[in-house]
């Protein structure tokens, strides 16, 4: 395919990192089936066991299965029956900005004409479409950090938590492959083929989760406009932008029917407070059990000055935490290690900064603007530390990239010259 013609990575090294998140999707698989073996809290079989459910309608009613799939005409009573056999198609925890299970049982459900139930058939599937976003985001940036090709092949293709958590059959993958081709063709915008991708992509990432597109839209709109207006005034058109978003999401609800956000963050976070504590029963109508990695979070009130006073606890528990004390497993110490190499790369970064000017501006306010919103909102709204470490996965990419921009890597290397035989240039 012509859209892996990729500077600095031949197809054997991108068939290389296919493989290698193929394993990793298996060793997902693997723990969640030997380790972790209550398969009706897996999160890799509940949307998978759904999609049957969801599949099986084919064989007796061809066009009930066809509305379901294409979400159009399928709200009515003799629908019923079916989403009552599915246990994760309507819950309340997934009722709001946080996810949408919907879209990745339709997905598994699809994948199921070619696996004939097989769920590494859709290990392969989720991986290849997680590697399509990521070289997209690859493609994004790259133009900018010629210099840094190691650095940025490392950030978006090798992040234990992206290889880990993007590689299994959830929806980290659809997001990956949403984002990745949303922001590579939102830079060539104004051709009928680029605005039919976003189109696509967005609808998709909305649909899989909502608070991502959330988060990445006004990155966008900023995007869109320094590509048509040109960079002067990069940081005044940024505060607008910003200021008008906010201004108009802060007030959706005074001339539309959209419930205000901060009304829709506080009942999230009382949601998730009430799964966290075991206050809500599975799908099987069994209690959940309290989560291993609660943390305390102060109660959000649908209001902004709330959410201003609880911004700066929210920001330090998604960037910071799990502290290495905090970890109780294997995957959080995979996020909390993570979460120290983030911090020591961050401060190598500010501290040997390129010049002002050298610096393309534009693409770092993108990038901290979609980690800003993301990291906001689960702060505001996580008690689990788990839950934190997964949620953040798709903004880790960009909040490297942002300070792989700003960092001068010669600066760097005549302090640290040991570090040469590391950051040497890809031939």
């Amino acid at each position: 395919m012509k859209f892996f013609e990729v500077f600095g990575l031949t197809k054997r090294s991108l068939s290389l990192i296919f493989i290698l998140k193929i394993f990793f999707g298996l060793l997902l698989w693997a723990i969640y089936t030997f380790y972790y073996t209550d398969r009706s809290t897996a999160d890799i079989y509940k949307y998978f066991d759904d999609s049957k459910i969801l599949f099986d309608i084919l064989k007796t009613h061809p066009l009930h299965y066809f509305k379901i799939l294409a979400g159009i005409g399928n709200t009515t009573p003799e629908f019923d029956t079916y989403y009552n056999q599915m246990h994760y198609w309507a819950r309340k925890i997934d009722s709001s900005i946080y996810n949408d299970s919907h879209t990745i049982i339709r997905f598994n459900s699809l994948v199921r004409f070619f696996s004939f139930g097989y769920y590494n058939v859709h290990t392969v599937f989720i991986c290849f479409l997680s590697l399509t976003g990521l070289t997209g985001i690859y493609k994004t940036f790259i133009p900018f950090l010629q210099d840094k090709q190691l650095e940025l092949i490392v950030i978006i293709f090798f992040l234990p938590s992206v290889l880990f958590w993007g590689s299994g059959v959830l929806k980290e993958g659809l997001i990956f492959f949403a984002l990745g081709l949303l922001i590579y063709y939102t830079t060539r915008l104004f051709t009928i083929k680029s605005i039919l991708i976003c189109i696509s992509v967005s609808l998709l990432l909305a649909f899989s989760k909502f608070y991502v597109w959330l988060a990445i839209f006004p990155g966008l709109l900023f995007i869109i406009l320094i590509n048509k207006t040109g960079s002067s005034h990069l940081f005044l058109k940024f505060f607008i932008i910003s200021v008008l978003l906010g201004s108009i999401g802060l007030n959706i609800d005074r001339f539309t029917d959209i419930q205000n956000p901060l009304v829709t963050l506080s009942q999230k976070q009382i949601e998730f407070n009430q799964l966290a504590y075991g206050n809500l029963t599975d799908a099987y109508h069994q209690p959940i059990p309290v989560a291993g990695s609660i943390i305390y979070i102060r109660p959000l009130e649908p209001t902004l000055s709330s959410l201003l006073k609880n911004s700066p606890q929210a920001f330090l528990n998604t960037i910071f935490r799990p502290y290495l004390w905090e970890v109780k497993s294997p995957m959080m110490l995979m996020a909390g290690a993570e979460n120290i190499l983030f911090i020591v790369c961050i401060i190598l970064c500010l501290v040997f900064i390129k010049s002002y000017d050298a610096i393309r501006w534009e693409y770092v306010l993108f990038c901290l603007s979609f980690v800003f919103i993301q990291f906001l909102i689960i702060g505001e709204t996580t008690p689990v530390l788990g839950a934190i470490a997964r949620y953040k996965v798709p903004a880790l990419p960009f909040l490297l990239i942002a300070f792989l921009l700003l960092a001068d890597k010669e600066k760097l290397l005549k302090q640290f010259p040991f570090l040469k035989r590391i950051f040497r240039p890809l031939s």
